[in-house]
């Protein structure tokens, strides 16, 4: 492909470096693409797809569980229903039968209603006590009706009105059907067949067949969900065998994909709700391996441009060489095959006459160079020799030394970002404190104000100096300790910045003054109307500096001492 973009070039002359870094972008985003494309599709499938399997299984296993409780219920009825002593007209014994049903089944009551609704037997009343007559009783009547066994939606219970779903069996007599036996059952005990499928950030109910919450995983302000009727987007649903991956809402207002199952066995509907994120979060995962392909791919295109390069270095080194020789003069430019790289050879030809005042330019500017360099390597003298005089031993000189230079070279990266025009108040003291606290544990305040060049040093410098205190014996050396600085400007050009730490171990007054002390001292109290005051407060340290903002000449600060 390459030297097929050669070929092209030789036949049709030069082209601009765009059309050189279009072939190699084609180089390299066509696989780049065609590879994410593959793989983005592949995995989110493969993933989407497992998910949605076990998902699928999970309600599966939910419905058949719910069918199997219930089956067992209606055999431990059935059971019950055989009783001896319910034959014979016995219902005071059969009454302790069934007390001990109730409990295994773990049930509301069971009672016996005769087909005109009237209990003959009820759990939940005393002995004595007069049994009411029910006159909704559906499920009852049509297991008298049918023969079969038959499961309710949710009602309300005849003694105490509480919310209950009832499981009833006819009983027969001598062949003939001539009782309902039933037992009521809470939305809580119902809720228990839940909670092994429904884990967390799902949703798991059960619906009766009017539509009506009785069961919810996880529960929303306790039970008051139950007998509520169940979201608009399942309950459209609600009749049919099966319906998967619905799109809804939950009532907590969650995107979810909802499925349910239809019992034939109960006429209830088990309905479980996955966040869509779930299914469709595999696109994420997917992200690693782009990145991963991404990087490759990088790497193949560097390749390719490294070819292509070697066409840009002969132009470059032609242009270079004649650049080298403008000063001697040379002649007119030999046109090579990149167009950018002709119209730069002949810019430079026609200014080369100009050469001679841009060389009067750079003597103008190595000029000032020098003499910064000079400022910057008295600083460092200073630094060096007062360095010494503080420190205990020669490790200690080194590690202080170091971390002056190093203060030193970013308030000097602070001015070159701003093309030395100078930096303001808040940049020096967010880059100077960023290594030692967050903004937990600093205060900053103050008006924007342009120090110039020699007092951004100064200042860099002295803040540099209290906040390696601070680190060592200040605010900084315990985790609560916090820091306020905070400064204000007048008409004057008056700059009086104070520093204030807090909550940090006790401070006692030093018995010698330090390199910082020191420094500070004879930067900010040798000049008319500058001050510093170092207040050795037991609570914290406290500086107070003033300065004037004014004058280049007259903010010129040395390290003295």
């Amino acid at each position: 492909m390459l030297r097929g973009a050669f070929r092209i070039v030789r036949r049709f002359g030069t082209w601009p470096i765009s059309a050189y870094l279009l072939i190699l972008a084609l180089a390299t985003s066509i696989p780049i693409t065609a590879c994410a494309a593959f793989l983005a599709y592949h995995f989110v499938a493969e993933s989407s797809q497992y998910r949605k399997v076990e998902y699928e299984d999970r309600l599966r296993l939910m419905r058949n569980a719910t069918e199997l409780r219930v089956a067992n219920i209606i055999e431990d009825l059935q059971v019950l229903a055989l009783s001896p002593s319910l034959a014979d007209g016995r219902f005071t014994e059969f009454r302790d039968h069934a007390i001990d049903a109730v409990k295994l089944i773990g049930g509301v009551a069971i009672a016996l209603y005769e087909p005109n609704g009237q209990q003959l037997v009820n759990t939940r009343l005393d002995l004595g006590t007069p049994l009411p007559k029910r006159v909704a009783f559906d499920a009852e009547r049509r297991a008298i009706e049918t023969g079969r066994p038959q499961v309710s939606g949710l009602q309300k219970a005849v003694v105490d009105g509480q919310p209950i779903v009832t499981i009833a069996v006819p009983v027969r007599i001598a062949g003939q059907i001539r009782y309902a036996l039933n037992v009521g059952l809470s939305p809580r005990y119902l809720s228990t067949l839940l909670d092994d499928y429904v884990t967390a950030g799902l949703v798991g109910s059960i619906i009766d067949q009017q539509g009506l919450l009785l069961a919810r995983r996880p529960l929303l302000d306790g039970d008051e969900l139950i007998g509520q009727p169940t979201i608009p987007a399942v309950r459209s649903h609600l009749g049919a065998a099966s319906a998967w991956w619905i799109k809804a809402v939950s009532r907590s207002g969650i995107a979810t994909y909802t499925s349910l199952l239809r019992s034939d066995q109960s006429g209830w509907t088990v309905n479980l709700a996955v966040p869509r994120d779930a299914i469709d979060g595999p696109l994420h995962r997917t992200v690693e391996w782009i990145v991963a392909l991404t990087l490759f791919t990088f790497a193949l295109g560097m390749a390719l441009a490294r070819l292509l390069a070697h066409r840009f270095l002969a132009e470059f080194s032609d242009l270079e060489r004649y650049v080298s020789g403008l000063q001697a003069g040379v002649a007119p430019p030999r046109v090579g095959r990149i167009s950018e790289v002709n119209r730069m050879k002949k810019v430079l030809y026609r200014v080369g006459g100009e050469l001679a005042s841009a060389l009067r330019q750079q003597r103008d500017l190595l000029d000032e160079i020098n003499h910064r360099v000079k400022n910057t390597l008295g600083t460092v003298q200073s630094i060096a020799r007062l360095s010494r005089a503080s420190a205990g031993d020669i490790d200690q000189y080194v590690v202080a030394f170091e971390g002056r230079i190093l203060a030193l070279s970013e308030a000097y990266n602070l001015l070159t970002e701003n093309n030395w025009v100078g930096a303001d108040v808040r940049a020096i003291v967010d880059r100077t404190l960023a290594p030692y606290a967050g903004p937990d544990r600093l205060t900053v305040s103050g008006p924007g104000l342009l120090l110039p060049p020699k007092l951004t040093l100064a200042l860099s410098a002295a803040i540099q100096e209290l906040s390696t205190n601070a680190a060592k014996y200040g605010a900084f050396s315990t985790p609560s300790g916090k820091l306020d600085i905070a400064w204000t400007g007048d008409e004057s050009d008056v700059v009086r910045l104070v520093w204030i730490e807090t909550e940090g171990p006790l401070v006692r007054k030093p018995t010698r003054r330090g390199f910082g002390t020191k420094m500070i001292m004879a930067m900010f109290g040798s000049e008319a109307g500058w001050s510093v005051d170092l207040d050795f407060d037991p609570r914290g340290l406290r500086c107070t500096m003033q300065f004037r903002v004014g004058d280049e000449e007259r903010n010129e600060v040395r390290l003295t001492g």
